[in-house]
């Protein structure tokens, strides 16, 4: 029930309004057709008393016939019969109003009539009367939440929602319009939060996109004896951030993309998962000890130093492992580059990282290489690179200095890769890739040499022994075989 002075909510059996002190008088509410109905008893008894009877001949009046009759015989007239039906209709009248006002079905089927109509203040007093007669239908409690939402009244609407779901724990309707009502302030953080109280999986699963669970870790702790790939999963779209070394992650923690590679030692993984809607989960931990044998780490000659002539380094590992190395000082793993038999020292300064893989997976110790290769070159590799198109040229390879083809419609590319020594004369070396769209090159399996300190041009061939033969560049025919 609401105040009728300051429309705050007044529970049942209270006299007076806790707010204002306004005195609450319980009065049935007549709805127009009961109230219509006295009216039309009340005028026709009226008329029944008040309109006087035309005699007619012979007929006794009712005073002639009462004073004819014995003291005795005298019995109440007809008024007092009148009024005693006009109290018995009124009765009936009173008790019918009362069942009705006092019936929560007839308040909410009225409620329900008024606002489809579109009649919502009307439709609001009876939801509420029906309500208040039954707390704890949530039919009632739904049309309630309903007629509030409509009437723009949010909080109202929210509270009976709340108040609906602890009811009944699997009620849509009340779930839905408790999100709608989040949504409409941006607190996904409420969503969350009521999703994760919520037991009705259905529910769950259909509102899934809004929670934030903590991250499940496919591998469970425990104690390994294998290097172990961990997988992270976050319940729906979103961002998982992690560490391995104990502490806390934050925003600013890896990002979890790939499975996490968790090789010889003690890991404690830490993890939490943020929504699509920026919601952060709770934060999931677990404990790996993974106890296996280390593979010996490579062995790289030459070591650390500065160098005026290329070098190819020599790299030697255990039978079974594979080499990875990084070339930009980085921390190397099996997504790094594999070592194939030929690494040349890169020109200028560098940092080298390598590392031995076994077949199983597990990861030896780092070991690191710094170089300095100053060549005292004569040529840079861009003049070499100009040298090597113009020496092209003239042998018809090439049509002009902007790599195009003759009877073709893209052009040559000439990549540098490193350099190298070969039959003790100094190289750059490049590799040719023809584009034929721009973008979009391919390699043509040819290599070519530039001397860097004379300029002189030749094609690299690679022989079976890895080493290489150089040709003079004379066209596409009649090459003459050339060994520097």
């Amino acid at each position: 029930m609401k105040c009728p002075k300051c429309r705050a909510t007044i529970e049942d059996g209270k006299l007076y309004c806790e707010r204002c002190g306004q005195e609450i008088q319980i009065v049935p509410e007549f709805e127009p057709e009961i109230e219509n109905s006295i009216h039309a008893t009340l005028s026709k008894v009226a008329d029944e008393i008040t309109v006087p009877r035309v005699k007619q001949e012979g007929e006794k009046s009712v005073q002639d016939t009462a004073a004819s009759l014995p003291d005795k015989d005298k019995r109440p007239g007809r008024v007092f019969w009148i009024l005693a039906l006009v109290v018995l209709c009124l009765a009936a009248v009173f008790l019918y109003a009362g069942i009705q006002y006092y019936s929560p079905e007839t308040q909410y089927e009225k409620a329900q009539a008024a606002f489809g109509r579109g009649q919502y203040e009307k439709a609001l007093a009876k939801y509420e009367r029906a309500a208040a007669l039954s707390p704890t239908n949530v039919s009632y409690l739904n049309g309630l939440s309903r007629c509030y939402q409509q009437l723009g009244q949010e909080k109202e609407a929210e509270r009976v929602c709340l108040e609906t779901v602890l009811l009944e724990g699997s009620n849509e309707e009340a779930y839905e319009r408790l999100i709608a009502v989040y949504e409409g302030r941006g607190d996904y953080e409420r969503i969350n939060e009521l999703m994760q109280s919520c037991k009705d999986q259905a529910i769950r699963s259909r509102y899934s996109s809004y929670m934030a669970n903590p991250p499940d870790a496919a591998e469970k702790g425990g104690t390994y004896h294998e290097v172990m790939s961990i997988s992270l999963l976050g319940n729906t779209s979103g961002t998982i951030y992690y560490t391995l070394d104990g502490s806390d992650p934050d925003e600013d923690s890896a990002i979890y993309t790939n499975p996490i590679v968790l090789e010889a030692g003690n890991h404690i993984l830490k993890a939490f998962f943020v929504n699509s809607y920026g919601v952060k989960s709770q934060m999931t931990q677990e404990r790996y000890s993974i106890d296996v044998e280390l593979p010996r780490a490579p062995q790289i000659v030459p070591q650390s130093g500065t160098y005026a002539r290329p070098h190819c380094l020599e790299i030697e590992a255990p039978k079974g492992c594979e080499v990875y190395y990084t070339v930009d000082g980085s921390e190397p793993d099996s997504n790094s580059i594999l070592y194939e038999g030929e690494l040349w020292m890169p020109v200028g300064r560098s940092r080298l990282r390598f590392v031995t893989i076994s077949a199983g997976g597990v990861r030896s110790e780092t070991v690191e290489r710094d170089y300095t290769l100053d060549l005292h070159a004569l040529l840079s590799m861009e003049a070499a690179s100009n040298q090597l198109m113009l020496t092209l040229k003239n042998a018809g390879v090439l049509q002009n200095l902007l790599g195009d083809v003759p009877g073709k419609e893209g052009r040559n590319l000439y990549t540098y890769r490193y350099t190298l020594t070969i039959n003790g004369h100094n190289y750059y070396f490049y590799r040719e890739y023809y584009e034929q769209s721009e973008g979009i090159s391919n390699a043509t399996g040819k290599d070519y040499v530039v001397n860097y300190m004379s300029g002189e041009c030749y094609q690299a061939i690679r022989q079976e022994d890895r080493s290489f033969k150089l040709y003079r560049i004379e066209g596409e025919a009649g090459e003459e075989a050339f060994e520097s």
